[in-house]
């Protein structure tokens, strides 16, 4: 009878410490050491760092997922240098998306080289990595002429295990020597017949770098709780030893009174592009996110979200091949237009 009663008191206590749950607990400014439900507002610290002129904010950082993704973004001044040197990532995906303005990005077949170059004063670039945390190749020039290994300084700023830094001399020969192509037609350098930002583009293959303009990839209607267009950007596949999808989802307006309910397998957060989207996660109230806010969303942890805008774009990164974009996808047709049909 004693331990009814103090396993009943546990589960009062436990019922009164999540009606008590409010936004100001919801929100934080940096991402947490372990996995938790949290909302970081635009341009929060959001573990910031300056390297150069360059700006970095990690809103999902290894250990805040449990080390399935990294979510970060790069602000920067337009600049006609590279801001990133030649590097390889051994283990992890890396996937840029331009939030505005425009960067300059080149990643050859093989060697799988990378180096960025602002062009708008007003640059934002979202970086997703998978899994959480780093594994580079290669080091940034500071202006002091000092050089700093890029993981020494990532992962002594994100709290994370310091690997021994691997040399520049360990990278290939073609990388040390690698001279970008600045001959750019609608913003690539043209190999063949390329489609960029004249036809459709497709996914790519597993194992080789990849474009999508903004728009041109395949796209998905979903109505069954008002309309959703999935931009997939990173299908289950495209991933071979890491699943995760990465894609946009346009939202229409919805009504809040009964919205979908979902809960999955694994950690899942979401950055507003355009409009504004409100959403409820676990027993936190429902938080009203605007554009360039994140909301991280723990495996197993039940969320709702919704919009009463006219609409809403947000960028959907998940760890697992079963989350709400490709649920969507499932559950909708294929879709020629990036928006709704008449309501």
């Amino acid at each position: 009878m004693l331990t009814s009663s103090l396993l009943l008191l546990a589960s009062l206590g436990t019922g009164l410490a999540q009606a008590q749950l409010t936004l100001d607990d919801l929100y934080l400014n940096n991402a947490p050491s372990s996995p938790r439900p949290y909302v970081i507002p635009h341009y929060a610290n959001s573990h910031a760092v300056t390297i150069d002129s360059q700006l970095y904010r990690f809103t999902v950082t290894g250990p805040s997922s449990g080390y399935a993704f990294t979510l970060m973004s790069t602000n920067a001044p337009s600049s006609g240098s590279l801001g990133v040197l030649p590097h390889i990532h051994r283990k992890h995906y890396e996937n840029f998306f331009s939030f505005k303005g425009r960067f300059q990005l080149w990643a050859q077949k093989g060697d799988n080289e990378q180096q960025a170059q602002i062009l708008d004063p007003d640059t934002e670039m979202v970086g997703v990595i998978v899994p959480g945390g780093f594994d580079v190749t290669g080091t940034f020039s500071m202006p002091s002429a000092q050089t700093i290994p890029l993981e020494q300084t990532l992962r002594t700023f994100l709290n994370q295990p310091i690997a021994p830094p691997r040399p520049a001399q360990e990278l290939p020969q073609s990388l040390l020597d690698f001279n970008p192509r600045r001959d750019l037609i609608n913003g690539t350098a043209p190999v063949g017949d390329s489609d960029w930002h004249t036809a459709a583009n497709d996914l790519g293959t597993p194992g080789q770098p990849y474009f999508i303009a903004n728009g041109y990839g395949p796209k998905y209607l979903n109505s069954q709780h008002g309309y959703q267009i999935v931009q997939p950007l990173v299908s289950p596949k495209l991933a071979q030893d890491t699943n995760y999808t990465l894609s946009t989802l346009t939202i229409s307006r919805q009504t809040k009174d009964n919205p979908p309910q979902w809960n999955l397998a694994g950690a899942a957060a979401v950055e507003v592009l355009e409009g504004v989207l409100s959403i409820k996660i676990g027993d936190y109230p429902v938080a009203q996110l605007n554009m360039g806010d994140v909301a991280f969303i723990p495996a197993h942890v039940s969320f709702t979200y919704y919009c009463e805008a006219a609409f809403t774009k947000v960028l959907y990164v998940r760890s697992g091949t079963k989350g709400v974009d490709q649920q969507l996808i499932c559950g909708g047709m294929s879709w020629d237009f990036v928006t709704f049909p008449k309501y």
